[in-house]
């Protein structure tokens, strides 16, 4: 029988860098593959599983829901989405949401609402400001508001009306916006593809001000970090810096795919009926998945924990570039998504020499390794990846 590396190298287009592992089944924060060798996961699906695995409260809301409706079109009303709803805007910024299936559609939806309330409303240029070292996504307008050139190639001609800017740099996007040619600002509060970047509180508050002054509006792409990764239920939290339109995707229903683009209602009223759509957004199965994630973090504490968590790695984290300064040249730290870049190392193969050692993390950018715990990650298991890393540095480092 052939294995699954068989048949996917057969007939799945090769689309990705895979690891040489095949997964198949997970606990709480451990994955184990076919031969039942266990790994530690400080990857989360890139930060989608944020309850870790085979979670009770996930696991019961799939089969309740499936048992009751899976699909069924939005031109209908189901409870499910209309919960999540409110629970989404309740405790957020914004007074609308729209459902998608994805963090690159929840941009394209971002993106559009952007411009169709520059045409009906502001009167401003369809233009968009983004941001160098950003990643959005890979459909055109999400691929066209990346800056990675690496991205890009082979795709070309972008779609027009991006213009990037770098990560910081308050006067070129403000040379920019005189003209009135541009309709927003779209910004990741931590460039995760990027290699971990976090933006100054200053420069964003800086954005949000002149984009208020501009009749602009700033879109906080949350896609990735949002939903309790930083400590806080959305990333913008951390700042005190309210968007007009964020976007959501990853962990928003434990696994399963969803994707969110929220909005506040002077923005959110330029869409109309025929506007915009999606077959499969927000359906009764994954909303209900979504409730019950989402009940989960906002429990009494659980935000609490985790911001303590991410004070506890950040310094284990710390502690290790202190003990070996020539190899790591720096670490990046909010919440539970950290980064270690290296001077010289290449952050695949430490990642590849993690999993030897049962350890699951992802590469960004050559020299940076990301890590992104499931919230539910316990100290213990910090402290083993912690000491792992010790050890393949130390290699390293004796055998440079």
């Amino acid at each position: 029988m052939a294995t699954a590396k068989e048949l996917t190298d057969k007939y799945i287009m090769n689309t990705y860098a895979r690891f040489d592992l095949e997964l198949e089944k997970g606990e709480g924060c451990v994955l184990y593959d076919e031969k039942g060798r266990s790994y530690l996961d400080f990857a989360s699906g890139i930060a989608v599983n944020n309850l870790g695995y085979n979670n009770t409260k996930i696991i019961s809301a799939i089969a309740s829901q499936a048992e009751k409706l899976i699909h069924v079109s939005n031109y209908f009303y189901t409870a499910p989405q209309a919960l999540l709803a409110e629970k989404l805007c309740e405790n957020s910024f914004a007074d609308r949401v729209f459902f998608c299936n994805s963090g690159a559609e929840a941009v394209e939806g971002a993106i559009k609402l952007a411009r169709i309330h520059a045409k009906k409303i502001s009167g401003n240029g369809h233009k968009i400001i983004t941001m160098n070292g950003s990643f959005h996504g890979r459909t055109y307008g999400a691929l066209s508001a990346t800056s990675q050139e690496k991205y890009h190639k082979g795709f070309e001609p972008l779609l027009p009306g991006f213009t990037y800017v770098d990560f910081g740099d308050l006067k070129a996007a403000a040379d920019l916006v005189k003209g009135g040619e541009y309709c927003a600002v779209i910004i990741e509060p931590v460039q995760g593809e990027g290699g971990v970047n976090i933006v100054p509180e200053a420069y964003l508050k800086g954005i949000r001000d002149l984009t208020s002054k501009n009749g602009m509006l700033l879109i906080s792409d949350e896609v990735q970090v949002g939903l309790g990764r930083t400590g806080t239920l959305f990333a913008y939290m951390n700042y005190g810096v309210e968007p007009d339109i964020m976007t959501l995707a990853k962990p928003l229903a434990g696994g399963l795919p969803i994707g969110a683009v929220l909005a506040r209602e002077e923005v959110a009223k330029a869409f109309e009926p025929g506007n915009h759509a999606s077959t499969f957004g927000g359906g009764p199965l994954v909303a209900a998945v979504a409730n019950a994630f989402f009940d989960e973090i906002t429990k009494e504490g659980f935000l609490d924990e985790v911001k303590e968590k991410s004070k506890y790695i950040a310094g284990k984290l710390l502690e290790l570039k202190s003990k070996f300064p020539g190899l790591i040249k720096d670490i990046r730290s909010i919440g539970l998504i950290s980064a270690v870049e290296f001077f010289d190392l290449k952050a695949r193969a430490v990642a590849e020499k993690l999993i030897e050692n049962g350890f699951l993390t992802t590469a960004v950018q050559e020299k940076v390794l990301r890590l992104t715990p499931p919230l539910v990650i316990e100290r213990g298991e910090i402290d083993l990846i912690i000491s792992a890393l010790g050890k393949i540095l130390a290699e390293q480092k004796k055998g440079g």
